[in-house]
């Protein structure tokens, strides 16, 4: 039997861990006070009062939205799943089934991650049972409000999705950053490329208008120009010509591993600085408590917990991993 220590309980209003949730998921004190229906003043002294009780700033204000702090990441996976504990006993609604629906759920998604995250939601809804289907849709960290916009999307994953509102919840399902992509054998090189190999090859960039990635002003900054042969708009276009061709592509690491064992090619950490980004769950507002949507968005985040492991980890331990500002968070290589 569990021993809970209700003395500890007592210590905190468990109306604060709802604000903490909210602020884990919207990086925005006015987003968060729209959501829960106060005002900003009121999220603000419940987030002094979370910082006092915690003894840790947990969220930092920076241009880019209010950033978790390493403690915040911590106790948010457990905020999480007491709140939804909570939430399961209170709830009188007739619960969703997904064991017995045939519901099709429509995901709205980038390529990269849909090479990663939708063969882990087929095989464990297989796994486990399921009768639900899902139906995966392109968009992009630009697009996503136009696929929102669209009444049969469920959510969209993408990263760093920009313009986010308060009409929009969201939530960050992991970390990465980026990793080489190539033909091994084919080109003599081994892992890990070096420096030198890495600019002497021509290289494949991914973009969104197929014209300019991160790496070309990275390396622009250093007065070095880059090698490109050709340019994609998707990721997996630029597959065939890895497997054909004496090319190297730049591109997120969940998704290098996710080609790498479909085209059997090398991956190799990238030889020169490179961001890091987060990967978000974005949906409507609206759809906050519907027990369907509710249903995915736990799914999906059960079914990411181990790049959710892998991205605490290498914040904790690593400054290959920086918190990313609007100009390195685009997608495009």
């Amino acid at each position: 039997m569990t021993i809970i220590s209700v003395a500890n309980i007592s210590r905190i209003d468990l109306n604060l861990l709802i604000v903490f949730q909210c602020l884990m998921n919207e990086r925005s004190v006015t987003r968060a006070a729209a959501v829960l229906h106060v005002t900003q003043g009121a999220v603000s002294s419940s987030l002094k009062r979370l910082r006092e009780q915690f003894h840790d700033e947990l969220f930092i204000r920076t241009s880019t939205g209010m950033m978790p702090t390493r403690r915040a990441l911590e106790i948010a996976p457990k905020v999480t799943e007491a709140l939804t504990a909570v939430a399961s006993i209170v709830d009188k609604r007739p619960q969703f089934s997904a064991e017995s629906s045939t519901r099709v759920f429509n995901i709205a998604l980038s390529d990269d991650i849909e090479s990663y995250v939708s063969p882990r939601l087929v095989n464990e809804a297989k796994a486990r049972g399921l009768s639900v289907k899902f139906a995966f849709h392109q968009s992009n960290s630009s697009l996503w409000k136009s696929s929102l916009a669209d009444p049969d999307i469920d959510l969209v994953l993408c990263s760093e999705p920009k313009e986010l509102t308060s009409h929009y919840s969201s939530q960050v399902l992991f970390s990465s950053s980026y990793s080489c992509l190539y033909d091994g054998p084919r080109l003599n090189l081994k892992n890990p490329l070096t420096r030198d190999e890495y600019l002497m090859h021509e290289h494949v960039r991914i973009s969104f208008d197929g014209r300019r990635g991160f790496v070309d002003d990275l390396l622009e900054s250093e007065g070095v120009a880059r090698r490109v042969s050709a340019s994609f708009t998707h990721f997996s276009g630029a597959l065939a010509t890895l497997v054909h061709s004496d090319v190297i592509a730049t591109l997120p690491t969940f998704a290098a591993l996710s080609y790498a064992r479909i085209a059997r090619l090398t991956v190799s950490p990238v030889p020169i600085f490179v961001p890091a980004f987060r990967v978000f769950m974005v949906w409507d507002v609206e759809h906050n408590d519907d027990p369907h949507n509710r249903w995915l968005r736990s799914f999906i985040i059960d079914t990411t917990q181990e790049l959710q492991r892998a991205s605490h980890t290498d914040l904790r331990g690593s400054d290959r991993l920086q918190e990313p500002n609007e100009k390195n968070s685009r997608s495009s290589t």
